[in-house]
């Protein structure tokens, strides 16, 4: 059987990641040992059999994707917007505001990657800033290579908002079928009270929905770590936060270390390196690895209007 192209396997084959097929699934080596499933939007079943021939062949320590409710896993979302018609309308009430005046303060247009890989650094530098934690976005060679891998792939655009003809907020797409994958977004804090991600995330979701046709938009799939900022954003910005499980498979040794492992030393670990992206996505993997059941969650998933983000 062809293998069916996937615009994102290319693009992290480009960028360096191992990329590996099987029969249920398109994965990428996000770390070293750890598969992770693309495209996100996208629910997978592979079977056991399939999940530990994956482990042996290619000697990994884990593999992640999400799947249904009703499988083994822990609770986590998928960030979507799959609004046809989404406007202002779309949005909880202050963001739309805040859209507003974000739009009459921006200028959002789609760039090249070239210029992207020589203005967009300093927003990396800051997003890592705010947010605690290393980056390897904030890494001038690793920034280099990941723009120079997007522009050999088709479908994987660049798009920026800019204030005084500075730019003030970035976004990364990737076409995949008949969806889009939104898979960085990052801003210049000097710029945040201006509302530079609203204009951005608002004017691109219509480019994707009215010129594209695209059936819906992936904002990201549920992080290992809480997001509580960010989750807030998208949501009033009208995107919804589908239920579903993510199931992690460790290799035997790290099955072992994680039965093992107790919470007073998760917590030693993550002080003393907190700002370890290794650490810190490991330990939270061992946590949510505790917490996998075939348990159906009771949730109520929210209707596609702003007005569902109210507080």
């Amino acid at each position: 059987m062809p293998v069916e192209y996937n615009p994102m396997a290319e693009f992290f084959d480009r960028l360096g990641h191992k990329i590996i097929h099987s029969p249920n699934a398109c994965w990428y080596e996000v770390q070293p040992g750890v598969l992770l499933s693309i495209p996100y939007y996208k629910l997978v079943e592979p079977t056991e059999q399939e999940l530990q021939e994956l482990i042996k062949t290619h000697k990994l320590q884990a593999i992640r994707f999400p799947t249904m409710l009703n499988h083994f896993g822990f609770v986590s979302n998928i960030v979507v917007n799959t609004n046809k018609n989404y406007d202002f309308n779309s949005m909880h009430q202050k963001a739309r505001n805040q859209t507003r005046r974000a739009l009459e303060n921006c200028k959002v247009e789609q760039i090249d990657f070239n210029f992207l890989s020589d203005h967009g650094l300093p927003l990396n530098e800051d997003t890592a800033k705010r947010q605690g934690r290393e980056s390897q976005y904030a890494s001038p060679d690793y920034w280099n290579k990941y723009c120079q891998a997007a522009k050999g792939v088709e479908g994987v655009t660049a798009w920026g908002s800019f204030i005084d003809g500075q730019l003030a907020a970035f976004l990364v797409a990737i076409e995949v079928d008949d969806w889009v994958e939104w898979v960085v977004n990052h801003s210049a804090t000097a710029f945040r009270n201006k509302y530079p991600n609203n204009a951005l995330v608002f004017s691109v979701a219509q480019h994707f929905f009215q010129k594209k046709n695209c059936t819906g938009i992936c904002y990201g799939l549920g992080s290992l770590e809480p997001t509580p900022d960010l989750d807030h954003f998208k949501q009033r910005m009208g995107w919804r936060f589908e239920p579903v499980k993510q199931r992690l498979v460790f290799a035997n040794k790290l099955a072992l270390a994680a039965t093992l492992a107790q919470e007073p030393f998760l917590k030693l670990l993550g002080s003393l390196f907190p700002k370890s992206y290794k650490i810190r996505k490991t330990s939270a993997m061992i946590r949510l690895y505790r917490k996998q059941t075939v348990d159906i969650p009771n949730i109520t998933v929210p209707q596609e209007t702003g007005e569902q983000c109210h507080e």
